[in-house]
């Protein structure tokens, strides 16, 4: 079977797909997989890899996209899995506690082991692949939301 040609030239179809563009693609399609929202912020699928043997800590990934006008800040978290939850960063080998994680206006922001993430520790019981657990983000005036965070294998996220 053959397809006629398109009448418009494919020179004069503009195609510009930025990062930017994609990572709101992927972070809306992933929100509507195993998704949440509170006030104007729409947060995608939540995981986290089982820890390694021994460890008794584990890094949370998720994708956020805040849909207001102005920057929201993630202020806190809380799990009934860990002693203690907060935040991260990890770059060339060197890991910095953070205080809070700022989601600028209509920018997708991932939470992701190469940037800020969420890091819990002092688990209280084993996490392994398939378990999941409650997990509370508090973003402060904009409000709170409990989510299920899923225990998944790298590289099998929805």
């Amino acid at each position: 079977m053959t397809v006629p040609a398109s009448p418009i030239a494919p020179h004069r179809i503009p195609l510009r797909i930025t990062a930017a563009a994609l990572a709101l693609a992927a972070c809306v399609g992933a929100a509507a997989a195993h998704s949440y929202k509170v006030a104007d912020i729409a947060i995608g699928h939540i995981w986290a890899s089982p820890p390694a043997p021994g460890a008794d800590g584990v890094a949370v990934y998720v994708p956020i996209l805040n849909r207001g006008k102005d920057a929201v800040t993630l202020v806190g978290v809380a799990t009934p899995v860990a002693a203690s939850a907060g935040f991260r960063r990890e770059k060339d080998g060197t890991v910095t506690a953070l205080e809070t994680i700022e989601i600028p206006s209509m920018k997708p922001v991932s939470l992701a082991a190469w940037r800020e993430h969420i890091w819990l520790s002092g688990l209280t019981r084993p996490l392994e692949v398939g378990d999941g657990f409650p997990l509370t983000l508090d973003f402060g005036a904009a409000g709170s939301v409990e989510v299920e965070v899923e225990v998944e294998a790298e590289g099998q996220q929805h």
